[in-house]
């Protein structure tokens, strides 16, 4: 059954990446994340390479940490934290496809040779025990078939004083059958075995040892990526039922481009919020609260992004016409505008 339940996950992520090749500009990214909104942010690529930084900053990296990537995807955040901050990074994931593709951008993303990659479940690693600074997961851990596992193997593999974030959902238990069937709907567009239910987890996080804990709700800061993949459903439903009649796309893929109805509805029920969580292995100092333990708060140069949809999507280059490029801008301008305005839906 779990072994079932593990091909699932790598299934549904092999089918998965022309989506976000498609809707996160994944070469560009390398992200498979909700983005990180704040007043200067711009651009949904943008908003990605934001929450890369959330990370560093929230964990407190350093050059000198040695880190874990628990879901790793295509290596985005893994290269983000080699290059910005210098820091060593091991990225796991139980998909062969995302392995390849991250040793693939590997070769132009780690000058320095400080990132590797390995297919592992991150609820039973083959590392020893102490080895890691820093454990964190991106929306990744909402995958663990075990939330209860993953804790201990994370506090297992964590030197004293290490650190676990985890930047995902986290869920109230649904009140009525409506949200439940959402929820229902939502977990089996994204190959979801269970979500991550706060109180349940919390008492997880205490039982397994970890102290002190802290929650922030980022929730508004991610809602524009909300949005914008409740966007994408409307007309990537409707080219995926088409192409899955002729035979171009998986159910799979048409089940994945109905999840931005899902996450969307789901999130306006009120049943999620999304949240970073930071936790402590045995350290030396207990801290009264995040801002404490956040002492540098722009761990590397901040990133913005003013290119505009004509430099983006060249029309016309070196390397000649390209008339995709017109759907591109058109999608993207789709995407994206108003993408920030808190009263707009759609």
């Amino acid at each position: 059954m779990l072994e079932n339940y593990h091909e699932e996950i790598e299934s549904y992520y092999d089918e998965s990446l022309r989506d976000y090749e498609i809707v996160w500009q994944l070469k560009h990214s390398m992200a498979l994340h909700y983005g990180f909104w704040d007043n200067d942010t711009h651009t949904h690529r943008q908003a990605l390479w934001n929450m890369n930084f959330q990370v560093a900053k929230n964990a407190q990296i350093t050059k000198d940490d040695l880190v874990l990537d628990a879901g790793c995807g295509v290596g985005g955040t893994s290269f983000f934290l080699a290059n910005n901050i210098g820091c060593r990074v091991h990225g796991i994931s139980l998909s062969k496809a995302h392995v390849h593709r991250a040793l693939e951008y590997q070769k132009d993303n780690d000058p320095k040779n400080l990132v590797e990659f390995s297919c592992q479940n991150f609820c039973e690693t083959s590392f020893p025990d102490n080895t890691f600074d820093v454990v964190f997961g991106i929306e990744s851990i909402v995958h663990a078939d075990d939330k209860a596992a993953f804790l201990k193997e994370a506090f297992r593999v964590l030197k004293p004083g290490g650190r676990l974030l985890i930047s995902d959902y986290f869920l109230r238990h649904p009140e009525n059958q409506k949200e439940k069937e959402v929820l229902r709907k939502w977990a089996n567009s994204w190959a979801i075995d269970d979500f991550i239910y706060e109180d349940d987890f919390l008492a997880e996080v205490k039982n397994v040892g970890f102290n002190p804990y802290f929650l922030e709700d980022i929730s508004q800061n991610v809602y524009p990526s909300v949005k914008l993949m409740h966007r994408s459903y409307y007309p990537g439903v409707v080219i995926s039922k088409v192409s899955n009649f002729f035979g171009r796309r998986t159910d799979k893929q048409l089940e994945n481009s109905k999840s931005g109805k899902y996450q969307y509805t789901s999130h306006q029920q009120g049943v999620w919020n999304y949240k970073h969580f930071l936790a402590f292995k045995d350290p030396e100092k207990v801290y009264a609260s995040l801002d404490e333990f956040i002492t540098n708060d722009k761990p590397c140069e901040v990133y913005v992004d003013t290119e505009r949809f004509q430099e983006r999507f060249p029309i016309l280059s070196k390397k000649g016409f390209k008339p995709r490029n017109i759907l591109k801008r058109v999608m993207h301008f789709y995407l994206e505008n108003g993408i920030k305005n808190p009263n707009k839906t759609f």
